[in-house]
């Protein structure tokens, strides 16, 4: 068997990142003794390949932590078959054909490359100059939006269309709801809350056109009869609830929350499209049209 079994002891994290080599947090835990300010040696090279006393030293620290005792020599030569192991297994699937054969290498192979493109954007210090900035330039964004109190009248039969047209001109009009929709409406199955609702909820009874539209009316507005099958629809809109913007101070974690995430967004974009191009990229197939 190429990988013997590691000490007891430590055969957990270490394992794992010595097979998966994705070792994402370094614990800072480790003897003096195994610390060194020469992180660009080499301590072994693999067809070629170095592996670096950095490498090394990060996943001696990883042992380090995993252990509770101190570290020793033979630590250190376990640690540094492991690497060997693990670069000798990671050329041989690339020889192999794995990074294009396998979904799921390929899928950690991309997961890690925008990891590691997003990382420093995401990590680099913003100032709260930058984030109050940022918040109002976004304003809409972090406000609560609207909410709305509608009610809607459907006429159907033979001639719905003229009694649509009549039941629009009288509520215009400012004519009581009831009463028209008494002589005009019929019955339908969903009936719409009478409490404000919000516009992803609206949009569940009247569709997102029909909302959009009452988000950009005030308050009092009737809309002219629109067509749905062989019924005719109007819609009242009685009430708007404007969201209101809270202060800054307030929504802090959620406004730096999000400007991390767009500058990890900003970086890959950009990281993408110079790897774009850098490469030659063709489209023989009709599909590129």
């Amino acid at each position: 068997m190429l990988i013997e079994q590691p000490p007891q002891q430590y055969s957990g994290a270490l394992a794992i990142g010595l097979v998966l080599g994705l070792l994402a947090v370094l614990v800072s835990v480790v003897s003096p003794s195994w610390r060194s300010n020469d992180t660009e040696g080499v301590v072994a090279k693999v067809n070629d390949t170095a592996i670096t006393r950095e490498k090394y030293l990060s996943y001696l620290e990883m042992l380090s932590a995993d252990k509770k005792n101190p570290i020793k020599a033979q630590d250190s030569q376990y640690v540094l078959q492991r690497l060997v192991e693990e670069e000798l297994l990671v050329q041989r699937g690339v020889e192999v054909g794995l990074l294009h054969s396998d979904k799921r290498t390929r899928a950690a192979m991309v997961n890690g490359m925008i990891s590691m493109t997003t990382a420093a954007a995401e990590a680099r210090a913003h100032s709260d100059e930058e984030l109050t900035d940022f918040y109002q330039d976004n304003l809409a964004y972090f406000t609560p939006t609207s909410r709305l109190r509608v009610r809607q009248l459907i006429v159907q039969g033979g001639d719905a269309q003229q009694a649509a047209q009549m039941a629009y001109e009288r509520l215009s009009n400012g004519e009581n709801f009831q009463v028209v929709n008494s002589q005009f409406g019929s019955e339908v199955a969903l009936t719409i809350p009478a409490s404000a609702l919000p516009p992803a909820k609206l949009s569940e009874y009247l569709g997102p056109a029909i909302t959009q539209l009452l988000l950009e009316k005030p308050r009092g507005f009737v809309s002219e009869p629109m067509a749905m099958g062989g019924a005719y629809r109007i819609v009242q809109l009685l009430d708007k609830e404007a969201g209101q913007a809270r202060p800054m101070l307030e929504v802090r974690d959620q406004v730096e929350a999000e400007y991390v995430r767009r500058a990890g967004e900003e970086a890959l974009r950009d990281y993408l499209q110079w790897l774009k191009d850098r490469a030659e990229i063709e489209y023989p197939s009709e599909l590129s049209q």
